[in-house]
């Protein structure tokens, strides 16, 4: 307590307070933002994105002219290919836009004992490898990975991912049991939701995302009824190898060789590139960039303000030190006093501020773009206590590394410094 007023009882650390004050709260309205897009950019996929190529399968000739027997014959020719190229490990025909790739299905809604969520479903063949290309995790026992397309019936068969399982069952065992859902039907003058599908779960797979900025864990899998006519060949590529390099290094072989009477292989692309691309140049990539400059733009003033500051009021108090010093205090005791201080007063003004914050916070709501109400998981983020806390803490953290660097290397030449030195002014 002694301390605090004798901290307090200066001037010039009110004036520094409230400096710190003011720079706590832009840095938490600037930071909130760019931690939340960063988490929800970095939680895992749910696959190996870093292992995952497509080969875009076009036809050269008229679809309506031709036996689309024929054509899936050609195609299937070029999947057999696709897995002979070094580096590939394995591969299939997707049923539909690939994983990752663009958009999804519309969504349908589930229901289990007056629970219900909003699911993007997704389809598969069956006996196709997608789970295993992909390298989705089953977390049913007794079907595998390499199992999960196999004995499923074509539109009646689906696949939850754990986040729903948990959502509307409190369990993940739910393999072989019944789920209700309910489409949109554009019969009537408006579309409505009708409960009129049963579908069987043959098994329960680790939580997916679709894209990089998406926080939804609300996914499904379902047994598609579809050819696979003028869709990708998407393959997996063995360890060690990088996708990147592998299309640069395959791209004339494979305009080359795979190709048959009426398809062939456009191009190839990689998951990750097209992730990457997909945050960057979409509406949060561009969000997050803008957000990421005001973030560094307080983070440069914060550096130079509170150093600039700080080394101000540390040098003024270098005739104290010789006189603490010429009383016999030591320099490591001298040193930790500064640095003592400045945690102080850091930890005090960075409390208030949040305290001012979290009034207007209530008010006014802190950074939600992710939030999801119909979302089966709920983040960190999601909480308004959880969120605010978490923020909060990395603000101060950052601010009390600036403050105690910025006092460190003054309070550190002080010290070292002869007492005839520090006191020639006094």
């Amino acid at each position: 307590m002694k301390q605090f007023k004798e901290i307090f009882g200066r001037k010039t650390s009110i004036w520094l307070a409230l400096e710190l004050v003011l720079v706590t709260f832009a840095c938490w309205w600037a930071f909130d933002p760019v931690i939340v897009a960063s988490y929800v950019v970095r939680m895992p996929m749910g696959y190996d994105a870093d292992r995952i190529v497509k080969f875009e399968v076009v036809s050269s000739g008229n679809l309506k002219e031709q036996k689309w027997e024929e054509i899936v014959d050609e195609e299937n020719i070029l999947l057999q290919k696709v897995q002979q190229i070094d580096g590939v490990e394995m591969a299939y025909a997707a049923s539909s836009t690939p994983i990752g790739f663009g958009t999804v299905s519309m969504p349908k809604y589930f229901y289990h004992d007056g629970d219900s969520v909003q699911c993007f479903c997704f389809g598969f063949n069956k006996d196709s490898r997608m789970f295993e290309v992909y390298g989705i995790q089953s977390l049913t026992p007794d079907v595998p990975t390499s199992e999960l397309s196999h004995d499923c019936e074509e539109d009646n068969t689906i696949i939850l991912t754990r986040s729903v399982a948990m959502k509307l069952f409190g369990t993940i065992d739910v393999a072989g049991r019944k789920l209700l859902a309910s489409e949109l039907n554009f019969d009537g003058d408006e579309p409505e939701w009708v409960k009129d599908k049963y579908y069987s779960i043959r098994a329960v797979v680790e939580d997916v995302r679709f894209f990089g900025y998406d926080r939804e864990c609300t996914n499904a899998f379902i047994c598609a009824n579809s050819l696979p006519v003028a869709v990708p060949i998407m393959a997996r590529l063995r360890e060690g190898v990088n996708a990147a390099q592998f299309v640069q290094a395959h791209e004339q072989e494979v305009q080359r060789d795979l190709v048959t009477e009426h398809c062939y292989v456009r191009q190839m692309e990689a998951l990750s590139k097209v992730q990457d691309k997909l945050v960057k140049d979409g509406h949060l990539g561009r969000q997050t960039r803008r957000n990421l400059l005001v973030a560094a733009f307080f983070a440069i003033n914060l550096t130079f303000g509170v150093f600039g500051t700080l080394l101000m009021y540390t040098r003024q108090r270098r005739e104290e030190a010789g006189v603490r010093r010429a009383f016999g205090a030591t320099r490591w005791g001298i040193f930790w006093g500064f640095i003592r201080e400045a945690w102080l007063l850091t930890t005090v003004s960075v409390l208030l501020s949040c305290i001012i914050y979290f009034q207007f916070a209530v008010s006014r709501g802190i950074y939600d773009n992710f939030a999801s109400p119909d979302s089966a998981i709920r983040l960190w983020f999601d909480d308004f206590g959880t969120h605010f806390l978490v923020v909060s803490i990395i603000v101060y953290l950052i601010i009390l590394c600036a403050v105690l660097i910025a006092t460190a290397i003054p309070a550190w030449r002080i010290c070292r410094s002869e007492i005839t030195v520090a006191l020639k002014d006094e």
